[in-house]
């Protein structure tokens, strides 16, 4: 081989190493970029992934204040209803006490005035409470039978205080000093059919006092009416003679 042979070749193999060398930096640098183009992509996607997540929850958030909104609003609505019915019930019982209350006094005071009439609807007297349940006999035993017997007489004792309440009362009403129940009401029964004819005699009297006194009302607008008539005719007669006089001497 010669010479000039061994140096073409020996540039010949450069050449191609260079060529190499090249093509190989072509393809790293391809590479890189597609390494980089990928790495920016992938970050693309994760920061547009991040920002879809965070506007998600923004919005979920957003969504769940009205719903809070509403589920406060609904237990402070559900709170104030039971506060009302709470206080509702509250004035029932009161009312409901207060009503026990009353007729208890009610019936203290038309019991306690047995002994003294002027007072008597101030006075209570004791009354004696029902055994409780737990002490109550079992039925038709001797102390149930016994105990039944006592119920009766305090019933009639109270019906016969009431009775002489009421006759002591109605004594005080009507003109009569006897002090004998029987004669007490039949005294009363006179007295009320006495007030009952002076009720209807007095009706009677004022229902022809009415009458008379409308005709004579009748009669007083009838020549009342006439007199009008009468004085009309005679100012238009006077106005008439007037007039001719003022004529005459014209």
């Amino acid at each position: 081989m010669s010479k000039r042979e061994a140096d073409s070749i020996g540039h010949g193999s450069e050449k191609k190493l260079k060529s190499d060398k090249k093509d190989d930096i072509a393809i790293d640098s391809e590479l890189l970029g597609q390494q980089t183009s990928y790495g920016t992509s992938e970050g693309n996607q994760d920061s547009s992934a991040a920002s879809a997540a965070a506007a998600a929850a923004a919005a979920a958030a957003v969504a769940a204040q009205p719903a809070s909104a509403a589920a406060a609003a609904a237990l402070t609505s559900q709170q104030h209803q039971q506060q009302q019915q709470q206080h509702h019930q509250q004035q029932q019982q009161q009312q409901q006490l207060q009503q026990q209350l009353a007729y208890q006094n009610a019936f203290r005071q038309s019991q306690g005035g047995s002994h003294s009439p002027s007072s008597g609807m101030s006075q209570i007297q004791p009354t004696t409470l029902p055994p409780s349940s737990s002490s109550k006999p079992s039925h038709g035993s001797e102390e149930w039978h016994k105990q039944r017997r006592e119920n009766h007489k305090e019933v009639e004792r109270r019906r016969r205080e009431s009775i002489n309440l009421w006759i002591k009362e109605l004594a005080n009403l009507i003109p009569t000093t006897d002090t004998n129940k029987s004669q007490i009401l039949q005294r009363a029964v006179e007295y009320i059919k006495r007030l009952k004819e002076n009720e209807s005699n007095n009706i009677e009297k004022w229902t022809l006092e009415k009458l008379l006194t409308d005709q004579a009302v009748s009669e007083l607008s009838a020549s009342n009416e006439k007199l009008k008539a009468e004085l009309q005719k005679a100012y238009r007669e006077a106005e008439h003679w007037r007039r001719i006089a003022e004529d005459k001497e014209k």
